[in-house]
């Protein structure tokens, strides 16, 4: 219940300005798809080219292709795809010069990205306004999210081993099983071209050194790629440190009717972890980290992945993916409770294996796929309480806890898209999805031992209308569904797990508006996603000393994404991401109020030009507007502040023969130097022993010079 009048009031100008918002953004939604409609009213009004054979990842003109199946099987065409799509090419990426996927995607349309940890490598990001399990990614075929808590380690795929980023956004459990409330990205890595290489090296603020080398080769039956990296900085906050090590690898052979592709992954990361101060130690000084000088987090992750991709007959094609990954982390967590209680050591290892395959039978006016997946996951952690008068020390001898996560899920599905005429096309889906959990432990209770086994049946369908040869319109329906992990469940009784949690349910409605051009992209899309048993952490809950994960209930998230991306000429190319999110709690006591860390406004811009004299800028400013803070659904503190971020990158390539002068370039992000934070968070404070504001503070102006040489 309400706590006052008062409450009740606000709440409801909320409400009555959540539903003038949405009017607004779909007056504006309208505007835009009329003037792209009379935009290309001169187009030919005899619809689009009939589909042809494309190589995977190829860009035709004025369409995009897309993955729209579990596996990369025969690419579906962008325009006849019902989802807002998202595609970055090799090009696009190199231009971006990102050191991190989070990096690669924050400008992306409703994506956010934020540090929890204090190190800015690490950053957690957000799609519609969910995070961790809301957000499916997979690398060449293979999930990357943890099985035991949904995490991800992004920062250890470097963006120089990508070749191909997919973003395809709604609810998408009918493509890729559980944990895409949001939507689904891909991850595709480099293959092999005509003999070449690259060789960067790079230094800059806080004494970062960042070096790369790359090669490629092909023949006639075979084609290879290689590349590794380094990166080392002190980080601009006391024990803000990383280093970071990335190979990556692949081989593509001709096999009979078919080809088979072995990629390799390699990442190693070292990573301080300076944590988050109070908004008075924020003013005094945001490069300290007084309480947690000592706190880290060291990853290890390999991956190996094997695909086939086979054709039986010109109709019939089959895909295989086989994939095994192990994750090796190491953490120590310190805080302000360390004087009293010590700190906490954490050693996990993951080893994971998993499988698809997939036959696709396409005619003129059919695509039908159909597959099976399998995944099998065990992680096996050892923890240690650390001594308050040396919280750093750990005896090996002594584990406070001793557990084991297991993880299982088995699927199958099936998909049509069907083009009844030259200009509709109809997409249906369905996927069922067993998920089994276990958890058993030694040490300190093995009484602690449970499992749990949840089963979902997801659907998808929608449509998509071709106005013109380069505008469509589409809508679609779709469903997703989200497990407990482990840790929810098990791992931490009386300090958050709870047992009796239940998996979320999503259901996603979406109509869109786009234009693919030969120089121009624009999308207009208006979404709402419903969520019932969403997972949360109530800091007030009585299942735990200090809270505890809860089902809150429903939630809703609706929206607008306005996107262009313009090239009028060689040398010059623009684009505008504007998006509006509206997330509120719609059940349980906080109903009326804003979903944590779902900022209302986003806006991003970006220019790259050519100047003469071999010399070229690019440019880009973010602006991310309020946010509540985590833990605070009862939204009783003020919100984080909005920032804005502006970068910039002067390249100077001289038009000289292949290989003999290497290219300069100088970058500054955070221009302006804008003190801000990406992340607060309401929780208890154990040096005053009441709920405090916390805040992570973002890196200040950085500068970085270098050389880029190709041969």
């Amino acid at each position: 219940m309400l706590a006052d009048p008062k409450s009740r009031a606000a709440l409801g100008e909320r409400a009555a300005r959540s539903t003038t918002n949405f009017r607004l953004i779909a007056t504006i939604a309208v505007a835009a798809l009329t003037a792209m409609t009379a935009t290309a009213s001169s187009a030919s009004a005899e619809g689009p080219r009939p589909d042809e054979e494309e190589a995977p990842g190829a860009v035709v003109h004025d369409r995009i292709t897309v993955t729209d199946s579990r596996l990369r099987d025969r690419p579906a065409d962008g325009a006849r795809v019902p989802a807002h799509v998202t595609v970055l090419d090799r090009e696009e990426i190199a231009a971006r010069t990102a050191l991190t996927p989070q990096e690669l995607l924050a400008a992306e349309a409703g994506i956010v990205s934020f540090d929890a940890t204090g190190s800015d490598l690490q950053r957690t990001f957000d799609l519609r306004g969910f995070t961790g399990g809301g957000v499916k990614i997979f690398l060449d075929g293979a999930p990357l999210n943890e099985p035991r808590n949904n995490s991800l380690s992004l920062e250890l795929v470097s963006p120089l081993a990508l070749d191909r980023v997919e973003i395809t956004r709604g609810s998408g459990s009918a493509l890729a099983g559980g944990g895409s409330e949001a939507g689904v990205i891909n991850l595709w890595t480099r293959a092999g071209d005509r003999a070449g290489g690259r060789v960067t090296l790079a230094v800059g603020s806080h004494d970062r050194i960042d070096g790369s080398v790359a090669g490629w080769g092909r023949s006639d039956a075979s084609s290879w790629f290689g590349v590794g990296s380094l990166y080392d900085s002190d980080g601009y906050r006391d024990n803000g440190g990383a280093d970071l090590t990335r190979l990556a690898a692949s081989g593509d052979w001709s096999v009979g009717n078919g080809e088979l592709r072995l990629s390799f992954l390699s990442g190693n990361g070292e990573f301080g972890n300076p944590g988050a101060l109070r908004p008075d130690e924020l003013a005094e000084n945001r490069r300290q980290a007084p309480f947690n000088e000592l706190d880290h987090s060291d990853e290890r992750l390999t991956q190996t992945t094997l695909n086939y991709d086979g054709v039986i007959r010109p109709d019939l094609s089959v895909r295989a993916n086989l994939f095994a990954r192990d994750r090796d982390r190491d953490s120590l967590t310190t805080g302000r409770a360390a004087p009293a209680f010590g700190g906490f050591y954490l050693d996990s290892a993951t080893r994971l294996a998993g499988a698809a395959t997939q036959i696709q039978y396409f005619e003129p006016r059919h695509d039908l796929v159909a597959g099976l997946d399998w995944l099998d996951a065990d992680t096996d952690a050892l923890g240690f309480l650390t001594p308050a008068a040396d919280p750093g020390a750990v005896d090996p001898s002594a584990p406070g806890s001793d557990n084991t996560a297991s993880r299982r899920t088995t699927a199958v599905y099936l998909q049509d898209r069907w083009q009844p005429s030259q200009r509709l096309t109809l997409s249906v889906a369905g996927r069922w999805d067993e998920d089994r959990v276990g958890y058993r432990e030694t040490v300190p209770n093995p009484a602690n031992a449970d499992r749990r086994t949840y089963s979902e049946t997801s659907l998808r369908g929608g449509l998509t209308w071709a106005l013109a040869a380069e505008l469509s319109l589409y809508a679609s329906y779709g469903e997703a569904f989200l497990p407990p992990t482990v840790e929810e469940l098990f791992s931490f009784p009386l300090f958050g797990s709870n047992p009796e949690l239940e998996p979320e349910d999503s259901r996603s409605l979406e109509i869109g508006l786009r234009r693919f051009a030969s120089r121009h992209e624009t999308q207009a899309v208006v979404f709402r996603v419903d969520t019932r048993d969403e997972i949360v952490f109530d800091p007030d809950s009585p299942l735990g000393l200090f809270g505890a994960n809860v089902n809150t209930g429903e939630t809703r998230r609706e929206g607008l994404e306005l996107v262009h991306r313009g090239r009028p000429r060689d040398g010059l190319s623009w684009f505008a991401v504007a998006t509006w999110t509206d997330a509120e709690f719609e059940g349980g006591v906080n109903a009326g109020r804003a979903v944590p860390l779902v900022p209302e406004h986003r806006l991003s811009l970006g220019i790259e030009i050519e100047l003469g004299r071999a010399l070229g800028l690019r440019g880009d400013v973010l602006r991310v507007g309020e946010q509540t803070l985590d833990n605070d659904d009862a939204n009783s503190q003020p919100p984080l502040d909005a920032y804005t971020v502006v970068n910039a990158r002067l390249d100077w390539r001289p038009a000289a023969a292949r290989g003999s002068v290497p290219a300069v370039f100088v970058t500054a992000s955070n221009l302006l130097d804008e003190d801000y934070a990406t992340r607060g968070i309401f929780a208890f404070d154990f040096s005053t022993f009441v709920n405090s504001v916390f805040l992570t503070p973002a890196p200040g102006r950085q500068v970085t010079i270098g050389v880029d040489w190709g041969f």
